[in-house]
């Protein structure tokens, strides 16, 4: 196996695990609540404001790998 079919398969696997995160974390974007609850009380709820820094990080990262898999195949094509 050449150094150029291992690049190619590791941007393979980045670009599989960034889909995945972004189809999980990513998309479709869920309204943001920032933690505030309007219906009955006026408070910040931090286990929501957890949850969407989890899924900001999250899809970034999946957007970051989609993106870094894509240069590792094109990459790939010049060794």
């Amino acid at each position: 196996m050449t150094h150029a079919n291992i690049v190619n398969i590791g941007g393979l696997v980045a670009n599989l695990v960034g889909v995945v995160l972004l189809f999980r974390y990513g998309m479709p974007f869920r309204v943001r609540t920032s933690g505030a609850s309007y219906e009955l009380r006026e408070e910040v709820d931090q286990t929501a404001v957890t949850a969407e820094r989890w899924y900001d990080a999250l899809g970034g990262l999946g957007l970051v790998l989609i993106v870094l898999g894509t240069a590792a195949q094109i990459g790939a094509i010049f060794l």
